[in-house]
């Protein structure tokens, strides 16, 4: 019997994190493992904390310090193994890359003594701006590890015009990642 690996995902402000029920679902079909997720204030004004509840073992989201005796960022860094920060917004990156601890979220991953990885979401036009390249290439050689999106081509209606973005890719690519950081990381017990 082996002990389940701790994952925690970490979920910011994006529209793509719509897709993230179909990914915890995935991760959580494919790998044995205590499933997190931790939501930025902003998260949830795009989906409420509570969907995800369906999908995985444990919810924290907001920054009130009332919850912090429980949810204290050093108590989340030491019930976990791994983050994956998905979707990571510009915003966050920034803060990440200037050593910034603006909310919770961050908190926790410059407290990490584990492997962070970073899925980066956004707009076409901000992903290709030098201060995101800059920030990208902060977080890498501060060693995280960021995982390059995929683009998507979508029919904006703000825009009335299909627009290609860098989006997430899909649940299956994203348990693979996973299991595969978690490998290297020495929790590849079947």
């Amino acid at each position: 019997m082996s002990e389940k690996k701790r994952i925690l995902i970490g979920a910011t402000g994006s529209v793509d994190i719509t897709l993230l029920p179909a990914c915890l679902k995935a991760i959580k079909s494919h790998i044995d493992c205590q499933l997190t997720v931790m939501m930025t204030p902003q998260a949830g004004s795009f989906i409420p904390a509570e969907t995800f509840r369906l999908f995985c073992d444990r919810i924290i989201s907001g920054d009130r310090p009332a919850d912090w005796p429980t949810d204290k960022p050093s108590k989340i860094v030491n019930d976990h193994d791994i983050m994956a920060v998905l979707p990571a917004t510009a915003n966050t990156l920034a803060a990440v890359a200037q050593g910034s601890a603006p909310n919770r979220l961050t908190t926790v991953i410059l407290a990490a003594d584990f492997p962070v990885l970073f899925f980066p979401v956004m707009g076409a036009v901000m992903w290709k701006k030098p201060a995101v390249a800059r920030n990208i290439d902060q977080i890498r050689a501060d060693g995280y590890e960021v995982i390059d999106p995929i683009w998507h081509e979508n029919y904006d209606p703000a825009l009335q015009r299909v627009v290609g973005h860098p989006s997430l890719p899909d649940s299956e690519a994203i348990v693979k990642i996973l299991q595969e950081s978690l490998k290297r990381i020495g929790l590849n017990r079947a």
